[in-house]
């Protein structure tokens, strides 16, 4: 389930019945308030203006990253992200989150800072309330952060705070079983030929393999034949990354494509070489709901918040007086 899902929901017309519709109206009334009280809902809407140079930074930055220039796309994404973080100062600035606490302390640090008289005894407030005089609030990246963030949390938490129906968060999952989904595992003892100390393992490791199957050593007595080990020679159930974390990548990947009840090898690990005995595999599996319903749910809500952030962004681009560098559009 997300957001286009609930604004236009295909088959049967049960949109008016969705719990996640209603939730999202309520957000929808809440910000109308929210806008009424800080005063834009009736007024005229501030101009917002993205900065050439912070716009210059973010494309030095990214060919920096990545060794080469973006794409018209990327350019766009670029330029995007800033407009969406300058809408949200702005709104901050609207609902004066200039003045909470966090804002307020960083506001009263920068004024002591500039103060021909800096030890001047002065409350926090006072020095704060001279620095939004002097308009030191926008020039500050600290402040900034502070205020896009807060203003971006603000807007989530509109959904964030409710509670979805037991339905909305099954649907979810049905919907997302990939994400909830339990990767399989495998218990295994292995002996190790060890290619720091030793040469020619993968010579060593088959014939140690004959030796075990001819002879039908058990898996115990067969993890003291090879060279001392790095790992533990028997270990529980472990997913293919614990193995390849352990083991590297094409041990883990051999290892999980492994039959059970039988020795495997030579296996490459960093290490030198491997013989792998698979006792047993647990398959993929996405737990029942009752499991993992908090998970689950929160998932959902992040889901929805991070959709209605955008949707209030687009409402919020589209109202406010936009001003790009020339030659953006």
């Amino acid at each position: 389930m997300d957001f286009s899902d609930l604004v236009h929901p295909s088959g049967r017309m049960t949109w008016y019945r969705s719990p996640a519709l209603h939730m999202l109206a309520i957000g929808g009334l809440i910000y109308a308030l929210t806008f009424a009280m800080g005063g834009s809902l009736f007024g005229e809407w501030p101009r917002v203006v993205v900065d050439k140079h912070r716009l210059d930074i973010s494309l030095r930055t990214f060919v920096e990253e990545n060794g080469r220039v973006p794409s018209k796309a990327e350019r766009q994404a670029i330029l995007d992200a800033l407009l969406d973080q300058e809408i949200l100062y702005t709104y901050a600035l609207e609902l004066g989150m200039d003045r909470q606490p966090a804002a307020r302390r960083r506001l009263a640090q920068i004024a002591e800072f500039v103060a021909e008289n800096p030890h001047e005894s002065e409350s926090e407030a006072q020095r704060a309330a001279e620095a939004l005089d002097l308009g030191l609030q926008h020039g500050d990246l600290v402040v900034r952060r502070i205020l896009i963030d807060s203003a971006r949390r603000l807007i989530r938490a509109v959904v964030l705070l409710q509670a979805p129906k037991p339905e909305m968060v099954e649907e979810f999952l049905q919907a997302n079983e990939k994400l909830f989904e339990r990767p399989a595992r495998v218990r295994i003892t292995h002996v190790t030929l060890n290619g720091f100390k030793w040469p020619d393992t993968e010579r060593r490791a088959r014939a140690l393999l004959r030796r075990i199957r001819s002879e039908s050593i058990d898996p115990e007595t067969a993890a003291t034949l090879g060279d001392e080990p790095m790992v533990p020679p028997d270990l529980p159930l472990l997913t293919e990354q614990a193995l390849s974390r352990k083991f590297g990548k094409d041990f883990a990947a051999a290892v999980m494509e492994s039959p059970v009840g039988r020795w495997s090898g030579p296996l490459d690990s960093r290490y030198g070489h491997e013989l792998a005995y698979v006792h047993e595999k647990s398959a993929a599996r996405v737990p029942p709901l009752e499991e993992i319903y908090g998970k689950v749910k929160d998932r959902l809500m992040q889901k929805l918040a991070d959709e209605w952030l955008a949707l209030r962004l687009r409402e919020l681009r589209s109202a406010y007086d936009i001003v790009l560098p020339p030659g953006w559009s």
